[in-house]
């Protein structure tokens, strides 16, 4: 497993982090499976059929990894990883290489304040203004709410639940889209599921996104251990968004060098308690969705809970499946003349449909998605809230 843990030893280690590029780009020069994911695999190919992957420098590397976005796309698709004996994980090698190269360079201010999104709550006027700032021409705006998640939440005592969850609320719910924190909410609520909240601070994606190493640390270690203590309380741990739920559940056992936290994706949770017949939906949504995948939870790996618990509801659910979207965790917003072409596919889909609802887990890819097409997509947990006004029982 590779380190990402700037106190780690091996992190610093040269001649092991070229190595390790040599040899995985062996395997995707003779592969190419990827190659029209990112900008990063073109760029690889014509270094490599220039030179050869064994002629691979450091700089190579530093040269293509500002472009990876840690989508997890050539993980997910790449037939050599483990267990497979060429033990291939070319998006953590991205990692790697890109918070190597950023420890040495140092971080640019304007990328120093991006990351700094989780405080947007604390200067919500001026954090208007600054976020336009950060972004590039053309790209959607990221617009911050007028009040947090947090300020409006109230906790509900419920009388024997049915299960107790603490609600990692990330800083995207808290300062751009509350809506989708209240929403789930009032459906666990209604659910019979205690929801409480704690003192969380960001997953530790924009630092990721910018290369500082420092901060991701500093960010998963805090969280880590709030996430350790409520579950050793009984309580489960669930995400709205799947890229925090990513870094929690995937990526700090690589920051860290610890065991992994299990984190629920929202969606992932009540289809599992509906599956143990701890819960029941009630309601009906029989209208055509059509649904965006984002990257992050089919790195998770728990399948398309949102789209079966919608599809339970009477849901005609079409799955896009017109690749990523190009934002992935704010990069798509930041360099967005590559994030447009990444994401062409998926928004023409979009442009095209007819479907009465858009959804996706994912509210940056909704960014492009209302780019697209002018509709603002609805969370899973959004589309469950309506159904269950529409039950008669």
């Amino acid at each position: 497993m590779y380190s990402l843990n700037k106190d780690n030893p091996d992190f610093f280690n040269q001649t092991k982090l070229q190595s390790e590029f040599i040899r995985q780009a062996s395997v995707c020069h003779g592969c190419r499976r990827c190659f029209n994911y990112c900008p990063v695999f073109p760029k690889l190919f014509k270094f490599t059929d220039q030179k050869g992957p064994k002629a691979l420098t450091l700089d190579d590397l530093f040269d293509i990894s500002p472009d990876c976005f840690h989508c997890n796309m050539c993980y997910v698709n790449c037939p050599f990883t483990p267990p497979n004996d060429l033990n291939m994980d070319f998006a953590h090698l991205m990692s790697w290489g890109w918070l190597f190269y950023r420890s040495k360079t140092g971080i640019p201010l304007k990328d120093r304040i991006f990351e700094m999104l989780d405080f947007a709550g604390f200067v919500r006027p001026l954090s208007r203004n600054m976020v336009k700032g950060l972004i590039s021409e053309g790209a959607p705006e990221l617009r911050v709410a007028e009040k947090g998640f947090l300020s409006n939440f109230k906790r509900k005592d419920i009388q024997n639940p049915k299960a107790r969850v603490v609600l990692f609320h990330t800083c995207l719910v808290e300062n751009f889209y509350p809506e989708i924190g209240e929403d789930l909410v009032e459906v666990y609520n209604k659910l019979g599921i205690e929801v409480i909240t704690a003192n969380f601070i960001c997953c530790g994606a924009p630092m990721l996104d910018v290369g500082d190493s420092e901060a991701l640390k500093r960010n998963a270690e805090y969280n880590y251990n709030i996430i350790k203590e409520y579950i050793k309380k009984g309580y489960d741990v669930v995400s709205p968004i799947p890229t925090c739920t990513l870094m929690l559940t995937k990526e700090y056992q690589y920051i860290l060098d610890k065991d992994a936290i299990k984190v629920y994706d929202a969606m992932e949770y009540l289809l599992k308690l509906k599956r143990e017949g701890k819960i029941e939906l009630k309601g009906e949504m029989p209208k055509s969705i059509f649904y965006h995948t984002p990257c992050h939870l089919r790195y998770l790996g728990v399948g398309y809970p949102g789209v079966q618990l919608m599809r339970s509801l009477k849901s005609k659910v079409e799955i896009a499946d017109k690749g990523c979207s190009g934002i992935d965790g704010g990069w798509g917003l930041r360099n967005y003349s590559k994030a447009k072409v990444i994401g062409s596919k998926m928004m023409e889909a979009f442009s095209q449909s007819n479907a009465e609802i858009f959804a996706t887990e994912c509210p940056l890819a909704g960014l492009q998605i209302f780019k697209a097409s002018g509709r603002k997509p609805l969370h899973p947990i959004q589309v469950l809230k309506e159904a269950m006004k529409n039950d008669k029982s």
